[in-house]
């Protein structure tokens, strides 16, 4: 099969609601084009009908941002996919020439949504404007100051170019970049909690946490699970809504959260209640996004997967909730030792996350491998130290962006 693997990166709008991921690919392929740099490769993932036929479900159904350089745009390549599907983002390496001039003017024309990645104000660009729809720029390249011109610029505004600002990492970055009015935002400020000295968990956060110490106790007491979930709407719904995806197919009607939380037995109600409080946690939390509810639940089901290979079969009772529970210092926006210190957790679910030590971290790391291009060199050591190759993780990916679509309704 060959190489053929991506990273996706959300793109989100004034909301924080995802707009778009950004697809980049990790390896070129010498037999279409021979790339100098590895992130203008991103092209030819159109080329492995694998990747092309799952675009849709690879972005949660959200358009895919994909970055052509100017062998691709002059091949073009773009009338290959779907207009509607995609954002042509044309990168900063492009030569502004005549040949290129018409080839982006006839992308233009064909009704694709044209982007010009890392802009950087030069007037080299000026040819290539009137076809462009998205402009993004680098927060590290371009100052505040700067953006907010552009943004309020006459020929952005007369002809309603939206503005990308790449590169925000943190909520004081993003809310500047708020207030001058920029349209989307990529970036990882929503990983990054702000964390106030003095926080407090609301009770009802509390309540949650109460509920993955029960699952984490060796012997579970169904009572107090059914409880606890008694006490709040929102988690009796999904209690109810996620069993039942299984008791549909065996006809049992569920009458009670006791039967609920009985129904499967012990393991699949801890991956379930797991799934559950992460997803109850996420909407309580007003300024976290649905990004980090899916990569959570994305990180769960890619633990469980790696777990069934032989280097990782001792860490298959931990690896589910390891997952689900590496972005709760994000979603609860309080401090991840504080967190899981006073959590009855196995020890070597607090190795890997506090202390981003053993087995368990390194397979919690190889199931972040699709989150960001920029780790994966990194990542891959791993793969081979432990015999994991990239199709077998792969293959597996694409059933949990659709087990996640599921869940997440």
């Amino acid at each position: 099969m060959g190489n053929k693997f991506i990273a996706r990166q959300a793109i989100l709008d004034r909301s924080k609601n995802i707009f778009a991921y950004e697809l980049l690919y990790r390896n070129s392929f010498e037999n279409f084009y021979s790339c100098t740099d590895e992130e203008q490769a991103t092209s030819q993932i159109i080329f492995q009908n694998h990747i092309f036929g799952d675009l849709a479900n690879i972005c949660s159904q959200k358009k895919a941002f994909l970055n052509l350089d100017e062998k691709s745009i002059l091949a073009k390549v773009p009338l290959l996919l779907d207009k509607k599907t995609v954002v042509v983002e044309l990168l900063e390496t492009i030569n502004v020439t005549p040949e290129v001039i018409k080839a982006v003017s006839l992308l233009s024309n064909k009704g694709f949504i044209l982007a010009l990645d890392d802009y950087d104000l030069s007037d080299k660009w000026d040819p290539l404007l009137p076809f462009i729809s998205i402009i993004k720029v680098d927060i590290e390249d371009i100052s505040l100051d700067d953006i907010a011109n552009l943004k309020n610029s006459q020929f952005v505004l007369n002809n309603d170019i939206k503005i990308v600002v790449e590169r925000v990492e943190t909520h004081e970055q993003f809310e500047a970049l708020y207030e001058i009015g920029v349209d989307y935002f990529q970036g990882y400020f929503f990983h990054k909690p702000e964390i106030n000295s003095g926080y407090f968990i609301e009770p009802i956060k509390l309540n949650l946490l109460l509920l993955f110490t029960e699952i984490c106790q060796p012997s579970m007491d169904f009572n107090t699970i059914a409880k606890i979930i008694s006490q709040d709407v929102s988690l009796i719904n999904g209690t109810l809504r996620l069993v039942n995806l299984k008791a549909e197919q065996t006809r049992v009607e569920i009458t009670s959260i006791k039967q609920a939380v009985t129904f499967l037995g012990a393991e699949k109600i801890k991956q379930f209640i797991a799934i559950i409080a992460i997803i109850a946690m996420s909407k309580l939390s007003s300024d976290s996004t649905n990004e980090l509810l899916t990569e959570s639940l994305m990180r769960g089901k890619m633990m469980e997967h790696i777990s069934t290979f032989p280097a990782f079969s001792s860490i298959k009772p931990f690896a589910f909730i390891t997952g689900i529970m590496s972005h709760i210092d994000a979603i609860l926006h309080c401090p991840l030792e504080e967190l899981i210190t006073d959590l009855p957790l196995a020890k070597e679910i607090k190795a890997a996350l506090i202390n981003k030590e053993g087995l368990l971290y390194e397979g919690l790391e190889i199931a972040k491998y699709f989150e960001n291009v920029e780790v994966q060199k990194s990542i891959t050591v791993l793969m081979e130290k432990h015999n994991i190759a990239e199709d077998a993780l792969f293959d597996n990916f694409n059933s949990v962006l659709a087990w996640c679509k599921e869940v997440c309704g």
